[in-house]
């Protein structure tokens, strides 16, 4: 029930009540009253009675009661007045049986208990009956029992009064009526004066609800009137002053919001649901960026946008594509609910040309919800058959170019939950894309920190990082490194008489014969000017001196071409292996160059394993 009618039912009620209340009591009290004067007045006519017969018995006529009687019975209100004699008095008396006959219920009652009765009788009349009892007694003043044959506390008559009371009991419903008159009109009064009190605090209470529920509907334009300057008009005043606030700077707000996301509020929502929902997802989504940015490197990232993806979206179906600029190819980081024997959700031409991914080419997002054949790459519904499946694809903008893809594919009963994430989904990816490539960047300077300019070969400074990693891996495969010094023999003569160009043109060609020599898994390091070292992993004496042959002919044979003519270079190369020549590795690095610098003396182009003999204490090399 609402206020205002409550509050008028409880004005109402109360009135009533009150009303009530009074006459109720005030009947009660005229009963009260009443019945205490017709208790004397009872008693009065009774003890007139009783002392009229006990004279009428001292004198000797017990018959001559019957003008008194009909004297009392002249008083006003009084109906009827009689004596009922007991049996013992009308055989003492010789008296008329008869009267006997004339006993009432009551009258009998009254004569077995000892005690009075009294009764109204509502009848055309409203009539008042008392009857009270004689009872025989020494101890009166009349000493019943010298004129009566009878025992002490024997009944020995009754007197029987009826009073018409109808004029009373009138004129105190006439006096209740006057009161409960004189009642309901101070209670209207009353009651208006409180409703105008309360009037104003109920609408502005029913106003002020209606503020509040266009409020939480995102709509701040409601007023409150001001009725009264007291503590309602303050709070009317106050919401007032609020709801403009809110007009004025949440409305701004949500606009700044929805245009930062680049997304409208859906007119079905309610726009502080929306708005709040709007900025948890942009604190979690930040809080993802600082997750991801203290990740170690790329691999954690899209690690832990995988588990993202899965435990806060709920994703069943995915796939994360990397591109990298210098490449024409997308490479697969990881994949999500692939039937068994499937590698990947598209063609596999996009792994070769990256332009043949739609949403790589155009940078666009692609979805087939609206087009189920928008990109024809798509085979998710030609590796599983089950359930037709939908897809959407969010191109990954790193550097104004797409630097990666993800995929979410799904079902028609899930279009709605990804529909309504698709913004959050977008907002996470803006925030891990400049983490990504941060990271791409810090990888990318790492790796040329590590490797040669010029010959694009690793450097000493990554053969001293990856060393505890090449250590570890011998010692688990219980196998042997070999290593392999290389320096181009006579290279000052190149650059003094031809010039650095030649020079470099032999250092680029002599990286790439290394690398052309030794496995994928083996490592070609330029150690320093026109040193090279070759670490074969795994390798034997017999392999490392096959792969170091292998090195000094095809440098030989070949004619290496500079602007100022052809010229044939050589290349001594001396071995070492780790740990068989020694326990440490950057000995058996100099074990190798001790080797490389005896076959230099001893008439270079030619290749020599590293012995002891080589070894000469106090000389430097």
């Amino acid at each position: 029930m609402k206020l205002k009618p409550k509050s008028l039912l409880i004005i109402i009620g109360g009135t009533l009540g009150c009303i009530i209340f009074f006459a109720l009591v005030s009947l009660n009290a005229f009963r009260s009253y009443s019945t205490t004067d017709l208790h004397s007045q009872g008693k009065m006519a009774a003890e007139l009675l009783r002392l009229t017969i006990t004279h009428e018995m001292e004198e000797g006529n017990p018959e001559h009661i019957s003008p008194y009687l009909l004297d009392i019975s002249d008083v006003p209100g009084l109906i009827n007045a009689h004596v009922i004699p007991a049996e013992s008095v009308i055989k003492q008396y010789n008296l008329d049986p008869n009267r006997l006959e004339k006993m009432t219920a009551t009258d009998r009652k009254v004569f077995e208990t000892g005690k009075p009765i009294e009764e109204f009788i509502d009848d055309e009349r409203f009539i008042f009956h008392y009857t009270i009892p004689y009872i025989a007694s020494q101890k009166s003043k009349t000493n019943c029992l010298s004129c009566h044959h009878a025992e002490e506390g024997e009944v020995i008559g009754a007197v029987s009064i009826k009073m018409d009371i109808t004029d009373q009991r009138e004129a105190a419903f006439e006096s209740v009526a006057t009161i409960s008159a004189v009642l309901l009109f101070f209670g209207i009064i009353w009651a208006f004066a409180i409703t105008h009190i309360i009037s104003p605090v109920i609408d502005t209470a029913a106003e002020l609800k209606n503020a509040v529920s266009k409020g939480k509907a995102g709509d701040f334009s409601a007023r409150i009137q001001k009725r009264s300057n007291d503590e309602i008009g303050e709070i009317a005043e106050q919401t007032n002053q609020f709801m403009e606030t809110l007009e004025g700077s949440f409305g701004e707000i949500s606009k700044k919001i929805e245009g930062f996301t680049g997304v409208c509020k859906n007119e079905d929502r309610n726009l502080l649901e929306h708005t709040t929902g709007v900025v948890d997802d942009l604190v979690s989504a930040t809080q993802f960026k600082q997750y991801i940015e203290n990740d170690r490197d790329l691999d954690e990232v899209f690690n832990r946008i995988s588990r993202v993806l899965k435990q806060r979206f709920g994703l069943k179906r995915f796939s994360i594509y990397e591109n990298n600029d210098k490449d024409t190819q997308l490479r697969l980081i990881s994949s999500e609910g692939l039937p068994e024997g499937a590698d990947y959700w598209c063609d596999r031409e996009i792994t070769i040309d990256c332009n043949a991914c739609r949403a790589k080419r155009t940078a666009l997002t692609t979805g087939s919800i609206a087009d189920d054949e928008i990109c024809p790459k798509f085979a998710g519904n030609i590796v599983q058959s089950d359930n037709h499946l939908y897809h959407l694809c969010f191109p990954m903008m790193l550097s104004g170019s797409v630097g990666g893809v993800l995929q979410i594919l799904f079902t028609q009963e899930e279009v709605a939950d990804v529909q309504r994430n698709e913004t959050t989904l977008h907002t996470y990816l803006s925030e891990a894309t400049p983490v990504i490539e941060s990271k791409r960047l810090m990888l990318s300077l790492k790796e040329t920190s590590m490797r040669d300019p010029m010959t694009n070969l690793y450097n000493r400074r990554f053969l001293e990082e990856y060393l505890p990693t090449l250590l570890a891996t011998a010692e688990r495969q219980q196998s042997s490194i070999a290593i392999l010094m290389c320096d181009v023999d006579f290279f000052k003569q190149v650059n003094d008489t031809l010039g650095h160009e030649a020079g470099d043109t032999v250092l680029i060609k002599v990286s790439e014969i290394l690398r052309q020599s030794i496995r994928a898994s083996d490592l070609a390091v330029r150690f320093g000017g026109e040193e090279f070292l070759a670490i074969l992993i795994g390798s034997n004496e017999e392999k490392s001196l096959e792969v170091a042959e292998r090195i000094r002919t095809t440098m030989a044979e070949h004619t290496f071409k500079t602007a100022s003519g052809n010229l044939q270079k050589t290349i001594s190369v001396g071995i070492s292996l780790f740990p068989v020549d020694g326990d440490a590795f950057w000995e058996c690095v100099k074990f190798a160059d001790v080797a490389m610098y005896e076959a230099k003396e001893t008439g270079r182009n030619k290749v020599l394993r590293f012995t002891k003999a080589m070894w000469k204490d106090g000389e430097n090399y």
